[in-house]
């Protein structure tokens, strides 16, 4: 465990700890830019990198991550890198360590002798996490949307027809799409470690229009019937008051001269009224039984809503959805 500090296992007998640390040590604060510093500051570096490998040794990665960072700042060392793309892998963030290992194999060249071995064993790394990590392969169903967004962990994917493999991380992914006039679509696909390339073909179905729920309807033809009720009898009111003025005006059915245009307008009026108050009333009265009818029928919410399924689909996909 010791030894993958700087170099692959099973090269040399493990070194006592004591012995690696000191040389590391050494290694990490032995720079100009380490040198600038306070005794102070650099015994406490000394003491930061203790603390975090023994974190990582007790498995303890999130802390250890935190710390070897820390460290990093007095001075970013090939060591120092190297133990923080180690954390990294052992945390499952599998790409972020083989992009850590494979930058400092590249810097080899430029390494000083004692840090070849380092760069060795990160090249030797970089093989071992390829064969690790896990892809997903997209790509669009036949004749998208042309204004579909895919995203994987919401992040925008440029997806086509023709499939896109991507590096990811093992674990649960989210795969998502959008277009105008399509409902939204998602996916959850589990990856595993080591477990090669996994084929999705992103589906996004053309949104349908919505339709009413019987109980919603019920609820339109109450309160619209309910309405015309109300019309209908202020109608029929107003032709029971044009009437009363009527006989007001023309005691004994005897109607003066000056106002016959009035009293003509007012019986054309209550004329009127009777039979289109009559009939918008009717009209209302039947909506309201209409809807009375409706929501006596509606069914239940949790027949509305259906049931929430989630299945196992080949090739590691979850698919959840409800009718």
């Amino acid at each position: 465990m010791t030894d993958s500090l700087a170099r692959p296992r099973g090269r040399r007998a493990p070194r006592p700890r004591a012995f690696v640390l000191a040389s590391v040590f050494a290694v990490v604060l032995s720079s100009p830019r380490a040198s600038a510093q306070s005794p102070e500051e650099l015994q406490a570096a000394r003491d930061l990198f203790q603390e975090a490998f023994k974190d990582e040794q007790e498995k303890r990665y999130s802390e250890a991550l935190e710390k070897f960072q820390r460290v990093a700042k007095v001075k970013e060392s090939a060591s120092v890198r190297y133990r923080i793309a180690t954390v990294l892998a052992e945390m499952g963030r599998l790409r972020e360590a083989r992009d850590m290992y494979r930058a400092l194999a590249a810097t080899k060249a430029s390494l000083p002798p004692s840090d070849q071995e380092t760069a060795d064993s990160a090249a030797e790394r970089v093989v071992e996490l390829d064969g690790r990590i896990p892809r997903l392969a997209l790509r669009l169903q036949d004749r998208p949307p042309p204004d579909v967004r895919v995203t994987v962990d919401g992040a925008p994917v440029p997806v086509s027809t023709t499939p896109r493999v991507l590096d990811l991380d093992p674990g649960e992914h989210i795969v998502a799409a959008t277009a105008s006039g399509f409902e939204p679509s998602e996916r959850t696909i589990s990856l595993t470690d080591g477990g090669g390339e996994v084929a999705h073909t992103v589906t996004i179905a053309r949104a349908s229009a919505p339709s009413r729920r019987p109980d919603t309807l019920g609820w339109i033809a109450v309160g619209g019937g309910a309405a015309l009720l109300v019309a209908g009898g202020v109608l029929l009111v107003a032709r029971e008051n044009t009437i009363g003025d009527i006989e007001a005006a023309c005691p004994g059915n005897v109607c003066p001269t000056s106002r016959r245009a009035e009293i003509e307008s007012d019986r054309d009026r209550a004329h009127l009224f009777g039979p289109l108050g009559a009939s918008i009333g009717l009209v209302g009265l039947a909506a309201v039984g209409a809807g009375v009818y409706l929501l006596v029928r509606a069914p239940s919410p949790a027949q509305a809503q259906g049931t929430a399924i989630v299945r196992p689909a080949p090739g590691g996909v979850r698919l959840a959805f409800s009718f």
